[in-house]
């Protein structure tokens, strides 16, 4: 098979002091549904998608529009220039095969385009907790971490495992992606949630608020929860209500 990735930018232009956020198909789904939520809420525009071997191809209606004729396909970056973010949104696990030369070009691309860093929202496997009492959240940052001051502001506690190699159990690629920018000396920084299977559409919310802690992504004056807007996509979760027919 073509290991081939084709990039479809709308516009050919640098991201210079950008930040570029992306999730880990992880368990939970808690980094997709954080950035379902951020695109949403920060009215974000579509300015690219990505046809890749390594992700599962899978196409639909806008997730965030009801009114739109635009479809939506399984792998697209969205940008605010107000925030200066980028976003690449995945809706499907990559291919394990292909994983590897995928998150590469990715990193690769955006490298060439001169963001200033990734960073990678993901999660990990509740009974992986250790201490009980401490937050749910942890952190890993590469050296030069431009959000190094706000991680210490936000008083968020560092991955704790450091046995040479990182592993964040149910964690999805993000360990790989972290490698993948340290070979690259791009700075990375992972930001991850203890958390089980179901309903984690509240995992989101906190995971925003604390991502809010280290980027300025919403207005100061305002409480932040009435400034999120979920997704028109989310009323369809978990599928459609049983037919009434079959009682």
């Amino acid at each position: 098979m073509n290991e081939t990735n084709m990039w479809k930018f709308i516009d050919d232009i640098s991201f210079e002091e950008y930040t570029l956020i992306v999730p880990s198909v992880a368990v939970g789904n808690v980094g997709q549904l954080s950035c379902d939520l951020l695109i949403s809420s920060l009215k974000m525009v579509k300015i690219a998608s990505i046809y890749s071997p390594a992700v599962i191809p899978v196409i639909g209606y806008d997730p965030y529009d009801l009114e739109s004729s635009s479809l939506s396909t399984a792998c697209e970056v969205y940008r605010s220039d107000s925030r200066k973010i980028l976003v690449l949104q995945l809706r499907a696990p990559l291919v394990h095969k292909y994983a590897d030369s995928f998150l590469k070009n990715v990193v690769s691309t955006f490298k060439e385009k001169q963001i200033k860093d990734i960073l990678i929202l993901t999660s990990s496997f509740a009974h992986e907790k250790k201490h009980i009492l401490s937050s749910p959240f942890r952190f890993v940052a590469s050296e030069g971490n431009p959000h190094a001051e706000n991680i210490i502001k936000a008083n968020l506690v560092e991955h704790e495992e450091n046995t040479g190699e990182l592993k964040i159990f149910g964690g999805g690629f993000a360990s790989l992606l972290y490698k993948i920018c340290l070979d690259n000396g791009l700075p990375c920084l992972i930001l991850y949630k203890y958390c089980s299977e179901g309903d984690n559409i509240p995992n989101a919310y906190d995971m925003v608020n604390n991502l809010t802690k280290l980027i300025p992504l919403f207005s100061d004056n305002k409480d932040l929860f009435s400034q999120l807007k979920q997704p028109v996509s989310w009323t369809l979760l978990f599928g459609r209500p049983p037919p009434q027919d079959i009682y």
